[in-house]
């Protein structure tokens, strides 16, 4: 499932955030954990630690970046399956992991380049498996890993404790040390996040509710037909708690809560396996009754609505950027001193970051300080002199590129831009005293 994308498009498949995590890659090694890329945010450090480690084996940097990716992501159910099983049996941890697998939430989740968020997960669930086995040490060991791998991951694990709190009474103690520990060590690096909240509420590129619940459907229908199980079977309670806070989360549009539709996801996938391995027990295929039927119509109909659905997301979820233009990004990157800015597209800013050595500017991107207002006077403009003025603030030296017109990011290049090569130019303006 997690090799498809790179069978069918080729290989740079993947979504917006890939030239990120590949810019911290390519990166000069200095230390462990390396110093931070734009884009890559204040709350990796974990992960940071993982792919610098990676980096020690001298593999070429695309198998490093895609096979670490895509092992986390596979991890996933595997480590749902070993989470489940004490509590369930094998049937119903192992529907649950094939459940985890073939979502079309989860192959979104991939395709974006999710990769904090897939570390964060494995290491969530491993946290359960050590709860709920009292492995203390360990767990004490991955409360402090999620907080320190990403923000909204070590939120949700948080208030997933919260809830457990409420109905473990008899772990309430062990609970108070996890939730203590965990939200002192999240509290010490993310120390400036309630500040920012305050600015602006922070949104997170990703599916909205409608299709997120069509996408759902398939495992609702099963929760619903096969409800009993959740209290007739041994159902974890942290499975629980995490579902019920993966689901009140985004129901209350908190903070990214677009991203947060990847954990509801895996909670009902789970829940889902729970109730499909019950409505099968419950069923004699031997000598049908009408129940027998319904259940098994119930579970023909998702099905085909699960695979029918990931069937879409595969079709619909191509790469953003040809091969062609990545090379000839890298070609770019060539012609441009490393210590550098290139001013492009939003939208072409993340492939401008993970495949040349400059720094990279874009509207509302990385290293740019400028506001909306600002870019609109820009676009509005009509004179050189007022590109001329907008561009002097960028630092120098300063290039600009993009594959597609040059008029759709600055507006028609002032005179003194220079060409060096098809879409680059050079900001000579200042040093001409233009």
């Amino acid at each position: 499932m997690h090799v498809l994308p790179f069978v069918l498009y080729g290989r740079d498949p993947l979504g917006y955030d890939t030239g990120f995590y590949r810019r911290y890659l390519i990166e000069p090694f200095l230390s462990i954990p390396n110093a931070q890329v734009p884009g890559l945010g204040n709350d990796a450090l974990v992960l940071r630690v993982l792919l610098d480690s990676m980096r020690l084996t001298h593999l070429p940097t695309d198998v490093i970046l895609y096979g670490t990716y895509a092992f986390l992501f596979a991890l996933l159910p595997a480590i749902v399956f070993w989470f489940l099983r004490p509590h369930i049996g094998v049937l119903g941890s192992a529907i649950s992991g094939f459940f985890i697998l073939s979502s079309p939430v989860l192959y979104n989740a991939y395709w974006y380049m999710l990769f904090k968020n897939a570390l964060a997960l494995d290491l969530i669930f491993l946290a359960y498996i050590a709860f709920d086995r009292r492995a203390v040490r360990t767990a004490l060991v991955l409360d402090m890993a999620i907080a320190l791998t990403h923000e909204t991951s070590a939120i949700i694990y948080l208030l997933s404790l919260a809830c457990l709190f409420c109905i473990h009474p008899e772990r309430r103690r062990e609970l108070v040390g996890h939730i203590g520990l965990t939200f002192g060590v999240f509290a010490l690096v993310n120390i400036s996040l309630v500040h920012q909240v305050e600015i602006a509420l922070p949104t997170a590129l990703f599916i909205e509710w409608a299709q997120y619940l069509w996408l759902s459907v398939p495992f609702l229908i099963l929760i619903v037909c096969g409800w009993r199980a959740l209290y007739q079977t041994t159902t974890p309670r942290t499975l629980l708690s995490f579902a019920f806070v993966s689901v009140i989360y985004p129901v209350l549009h908190l903070p990214f809560y677009e991203r947060i539709f990847v954990f509801s996801d895996v909670a009902l996938a789970a829940l889902a396996g729970i109730c499909a391995a019950y409505m099968l027990a419950q069923s004699n295929l031997l000598n049908p009754s009408g129940g027998t039927y319904m259940r098994m119509s119930a579970i023909c109909i998702a099905l085909g609505l699960l695979f029918g659905n990931l069937y879409v997301q595969v079709q619909s979820l191509q790469p953003l950027i040809s091969y062609t233009s990545i090379q000839q990004i890298q070609a770019i990157g060539a012609m441009v001193p490393a210590d550098a800015f290139i001013l492009t597209s939003a939208n072409e800013a993340p492939w401008y970051e993970g495949w040349t050595q400059a720094h990279i500017a874009a509207p509302g991107l990385l290293h740019d300080t400028h506001n909306l207002l600002a870019w609109e006077s820009l676009w509005d403009a009509t004179t050189s002199a007022a590109q001329v003025s907008f561009l002097s603030t960028f630092p120098q030296p300063l290039y600009i590129s993009t594959l597609g017109p040059f008029s759709d990011l600055i507006g028609n290049p002032a005179p003194c831009l220079k060409e060096i090569a098809p879409h680059l130019l050079y900001d000579a303006c200042n040093r001409a005293g233009e």
